[in-house]
């Protein structure tokens, strides 16, 4: 065997490792969802036998009257909305920044990218306190708002929307095409595939948001799934481990379904000019 099979065969058996590793937690998580709280304990990595699963997905949808429909509900709105929004408000803010000249672009441009590397549980404390003045907390705004906000996105709408050639805006502005024409008809539909990534990117980050409903709601009907699925407990306040595998198993369909339908848009890489 010469080195570069060696080579060749290393590298299969380091991928096939990482494939397995991260393929593994969804294994362990669908087996889980088939057993109840006493074969769970046992360790096996296999499927319950009896298996349970039509018992925790009618025990989690049943759960305190349908609880988990309404965090599922809310989870799609805070997620669609504020992807949606916050494309919209960064695609708007890209197409300013590549169309328009103005004092202090250029420190405006540095800020927002020294804003977007501030992590977003810095902010928890500050937006918590916002709230609270505007009287928002435990409200649905208190979630949605901050989503609508993005600063990373903003930066990455800057850097597509640089990608198209100037003699398009001109051409547009020839034939008396105004500024909404040509960012609506001309301009969008030439960065789609970068403002449906940047849609895939907010979506998952809104519907994993965490901590930041966390601290701003209370009211468990206005709880995002990712946060509900944490309170399911029995009435004595002990948790429900295979209830909470089983709705943990359904948190993770709809992006599933979401990346697959988004995929062929996935484009990460960007050129700045």
């Amino acid at each position: 065997m010469n080195s570069a099979s060696r080579s060749n065969r290393l590298v299969g058996i380091i991928l096939f490792g990482l494939a397995a590793f991260f393929i593994f937690p969804f294994y362990w998580l669908t087996v889980g969802i088939t057993k109840n709280v006493s074969q769970l304990f046992q360790k096996s990595l296999l499927p319950g036998v009896p298996s349970h699963l039509v018992d925790n997905v009618r025990n989690v949808f049943s759960y305190q009257n349908g609880v988990f429909l309404s965090w599922m509900g809310n989870s799609l709105l805070y997620a669609t909305v504020g992807a949606f929004v916050g494309v919209l408000i960064a695609s708007l803010a890209g197409f300013a920044f590549r169309r328009y000249d103005f004092y202090g672009k250029k420190l405006v441009f540095i800020l927002i990218l020294a804003f977007a590397m501030v992590p977003g549980f810095a902010t928890t404390l500050p937006l918590f306190m916002l709230f609270r003045d505007l009287n928002l907390l435990d409200t649905r705004f208190a979630v949605l708002l901050p989503s609508m906000v993005n600063i990373f996105g903003v930066f990455m709408m800057i850097a597509y929307w640089n990608q198209v050639s100037e003699e398009v805006f001109d051409a547009a502005e020839i034939d008396g095409a105004h500024a909404w024409t040509i960012y609506w008809k001309i301009g969008l539909p030439n960065i789609l595939p970068g403002a449906i990534t940047l849609f895939l990117l907010a979506f998952v980050g809104a519907w994993n948001n965490f901590f930041l409903p966390l601290v701003v709601l209370n009211s468990r009907s206005r709880m995002p799934l990712i946060l509900g699925i944490t309170t399911m407990t029995d009435p004595q306040g002990f948790p429900i481990y295979n209830l909470t595998l089983t709705a943990s198993f359904f948190t993770i369909l709809p992006l599933l379904a979401v990346f697959i339908s988004l995929q062929r848009y996935f484009k990460p890489q960007m050129y700045v000019r």
